[in-house]
């Protein structure tokens, strides 16, 4: 008996065997491309991701691509940066410190018709403003504010009212 009979007559006795075996590789070589499949429509997603309706291009371009939307980003941010800056320094001699005390100027008086009003910025500059009420007259006056300290003697009430101002109350 020669070999290649021997062989048909092992494939005519095992012939269910075989099948069995080849129905096993090919469920494995389907599941293999199934997984193989997924991976490549993952990559396509992410590879469509990165282009973003940019159409179609090659690495190198999309590379040069997103370095001109980066120099765009940093143009703004610096912007937004320089403009922060601008409004920071406004807003550092904006009036952020009010204080403000009413009293009775004189002893027969009474409702406190006397006030003073001091109105500073974050540097503690500004002014202070003093109306004292009598029954026959009233006065207005100013007096300017450097660095929390007035440049003239104030009254009682009106340091409190500076006090009030420095201290946020």
């Amino acid at each position: 008996m020669s070999v290649w009979e021997g062989f048909k007559t092992f494939l005519q006795t095992a012939n269910l065997l075989l099948l069995i075996i080849l129905i096993i590789l090919v469920i494995v070589a389907f599941s293999n491309i199934f997984k193989m499949n997924r991976k490549i429509n993952r990559i396509r997603k992410r590879y469509d991701n990165i282009l973003k309706g940019r159409g179609e291009l090659s690495l190198e371009e999309l590379l040069l691509d997103h370095g001109e939307d980066i120099d765009r980003h940093e143009k703004v941010i610096k912007e937004l940066i320089d403009n922060q800056n601008i409004i920071h320094s406004r807003v550092q001699l904006s009036l952020q410190k009010v204080g403000f005390y009413k009293y009775n100027a004189f002893p027969d008086l009474t409702n406190e018709l006397s006030y003073t009003l001091v109105l500073l910025d974050n540097l503690n500059d500004g002014i202070m403003i003093t109306s004292i009420y009598g029954r026959d007259q009233s006065t207005s006056f100013s007096k300017k504010i450097r660095a929390g300290k007035a440049d003239v003697e104030l009254s009682q009430e009106e340091k409190i009212a500076l006090d009030k101002a420095l201290l946020g109350e």
